[in-house]
């Protein structure tokens, strides 16, 4: 078998089919097996992979996704900003929705395509919920307090990023609202499963030291209903589009790993080893795949790379490694899909207090 008329390393599977492994080179390519009796001419096939790197708007802190998979919400400059991943293109909405000077990024919402933003201004705002598409407020707001972000699960219960700490708010009728905070975490995110019965926050572990697990949250109850001790770091998390398994990729005692758990009470179901560190966790919203993105460790030959597992074995697929120069992967990213254009985003922005170019890194969805 030759591939652009350079030989493959093929192998035979039965009388009348041929196997080979092929190259990380997405594009078109010509085919042909080179045997006697056989036609010698060549077809045509193209390799999925990735595709080109670009430099997005300037972003700060973190985003959330629309309702549209192809719009990324975040802080610009100067207001809340609108990006198109298919076009890069920005829409700037108007500054008093989202004030940008004191917040890192903005929060989620209860359901698919909502935001939380700070609304009102820094002194006087109040953090509360917004649909997206159009963009209008929502009657759920938040007592809270910060320069992070706040994410909210449902009416009464919320969770608040402040300095580095997160605190979850839980809020009864009649009664007090109470807040709990994860003294053992440096928060980065908050991922809630797609029936909003339970949410996962990532980070690292305070002071250098061992975290007791990744902590995931009862919405109902309000508060931290079992840890996951198998990772002490959490890069990324994503659940099961039906929300009964969660996916967690970080740390597990100085490796990278990636573990997958009963989202109802935490039992291990499978874990596996990563040669790479991860920053991003995605579940794809038509296969029964599952994306990690992350970047290699070694130190002359840095390269980002997004990974495909299957998600009921946990057996991986495929490696789709990114030929750009500049890479991805030394600060946490979001994996958004675009079905329709059969197109995989890897997203990195800026986690300091000023805005700067986002990074987009294209991938074909693979076959």
């Amino acid at each position: 078998m030759l591939l652009d008329e350079m030989p493959l390393d093929a192998y035979r599977v039965d009388d009348t089919t041929l196997a080979a492994p092929l190259p990380d080179a997405p594009g078109p390519h010509s085919l042909r097996v080179v045997a006697k009796d056989v036609v010698a001419t060549a077809v045509v096939i193209y390799l999925r992979g990735f595709v080109e790197r670009v430099e997005g708007p300037l972003l700060n802190g973190r985003v959330e996704p629309g309702r549209d998979p192809r719009y990324l919400f975040g802080s610009g400059p100067t207001s809340l900003r609108r990006w198109n991943l298919a076009t890069n293109k920005v829409v700037d909405l108007p500054d008093s929705v989202h004030a940008v000077s004191c917040t890192r990024g903005v929060g989620s919402g209860p359901n698919v395509g909502e935001l939380v933003l700070l609304t009102g201004g820094c002194a006087a705002g109040t953090w509360m919920v917004w649909r997206t598409e159009p963009l209008a407020p929502l009657t759920d707001t938040t007592s809270a307090r910060t320069s992070d972000f706040v994410a909210v699960l449902r009416t009464g219960r919320w969770v608040v990023l402040d300095a580095g700490r997160f605190s979850i708010v839980a809020c009864n009728p009649g009664q007090a609202c109470a807040a709990a905070t994860i003294a053992d975490l440096v928060g980065a995110d908050v991922v809630r499963s797609a029936g909003g019965d339970r949410a996962a926050l990532t980070g690292g572990p305070a002071g250098g030291g061992f975290s007791s697990g990744v902590p995931v949250v009862d919405v109902d109850a309000g508060h931290v209903r079992y840890r996951v001790p198998a990772l002490t770091t959490a890069k990324g998390a994503a659940f099961s589009p039906r929300g009964d398994t969660l996916f967690l990729a970080g740390d597990s005692a100085g490796a990278p790993a990636l573990v997958a758990v009963h989202a109802r009470d935490g039992q291990r179901i499978a874990s596996r080893a990563l040669g790479y560190v991860p920053c991003g966790v995605a579940v794809d919203s038509t296969r029964g795949w599952l994306y990690v993105a992350g970047i290699t460790t070694a130190p002359a030959a840095r390269r980002s790379l997004l990974q495909v597992f299957d998600r009921g074995t946990m057996n991986p697929i495929t490696v789709l490694h990114v030929t750009a120069a500049i890479t991805y992967g030394d600060l946490p990213c979001r994996i958004q899909q675009n079905p329709l254009a059969r197109r995989l985003y890897v997203v990195e922005t800026s986690a300091g207090e000023l805005a700067a170019p986002a990074q987009i890194f294209g991938f074909d969805t693979p076959s």
